[in-house]
């Protein structure tokens, strides 16, 4: 870990950095070592994950050797509503880190990164709290790097890529987290002094789902309709089809989308 702390601008939040050569989940290890007291700005890096998870519920294929499994411990100085717009920042620093290596990168909303018109990314928001003060907040990232096509499950290959397939080369992982944390540090700080809308442009460039109709799962049903991009605070415009106006969404699911 000493090469990356040495590829780090100076003044990131970053404090300890754990690296643990398997475990079942970064962000499990990370929610309890939160509880424990661990300190912002902590980084949980594992070589491989047993259990990793993906949003609701899902399993994150985790093989030793290949991919970028990392979780980012913080304590952030927002209200509690605030909290879960740190995974849309997540998103955005982790698409300037994979720009940053020379892979375009494209944002699915509310937590997938795309390449070549492929998921190559997911990002877990887990958050502890009391009444309307955050206590923890932890990222956790699974970034696929250098598996290739044989290397993912009958059900996910065609959907699923890496930043290997698409570039036609092997990647040093360092290197991909050494970008990522340099890029999520920047990131956090224009959060946190002007909210998401200081970054939205950093997402509009790169909305994977922007004028595509999309099936959204929210609460109170699902249903077809356009998506119209996000707005300041990081919600979905979605035009319902047969509906009469916009909506914004602030929780949900996209479940399919028509290219």
């Amino acid at each position: 870990m000493e090469e990356v702390r040495e590829a780090l601008r100076p003044g990131l939040p970053w404090t300890d950095l754990v690296c643990l050569a398997v475990t079942d989940s970064t962000n499990r290890v990370a929610m309890e070592m939160a509880e424990n007291g661990a300190k912002h700005g902590t980084v949980v890096v594992a070589d491989a994950q047993t259990a990793g998870r993906g949003r609701m519920g899902r399993r994150w294929v985790s093989p030793p050797g290949k991919n970028l499994y990392v979780s980012l411990l913080l304590r952030p100085p927002v209200p509690a509503v605030d909290a879960p717009r740190l995974a849309l920042v997540a998103g955005v620093a982790l698409a300037d880190a994979v720009e940053a290596v020379g892979v375009p990168a494209a944002l699915k909303w509310p937590n997938d990164l795309y390449c070549g018109g492929r998921k190559a990314a997911g990002i877990l928001a887990e958050m502890a709290s009391d009444a309307d003060s955050v206590r923890h907040v932890v990222i956790g990232v699974g970034l696929n790097v250098n598996v290739e096509e044989d290397d993912f499950p009958p059900d996910l290959r065609g959907a699923a890529t890496s930043l290997r397939i698409c570039a036609g080369k092997v990647f040093r992982r360092v290197d991909v987290l050494a970008r990522l944390l340099d890029a999520f540090g920047t990131r956090y700080a224009e959060f946190i002094g002007g909210g998401f809308a200081s970054l939205r442009d950093g997402w509009d460039r790169r909305d994977f789902l922007r004028g595509r109709r999309v099936l959204l799962r929210r609460q109170g049903g699902e249903g077809w309709g356009t998506a119209d991009g996000l707005d300041t605070v990081g919600a979905l415009r979605f035009l319902p089809d047969g509906g009469p106006a916009v909506e914004s969404v602030h929780s949900g699911e996209i479940l399919d989308f028509r290219r």
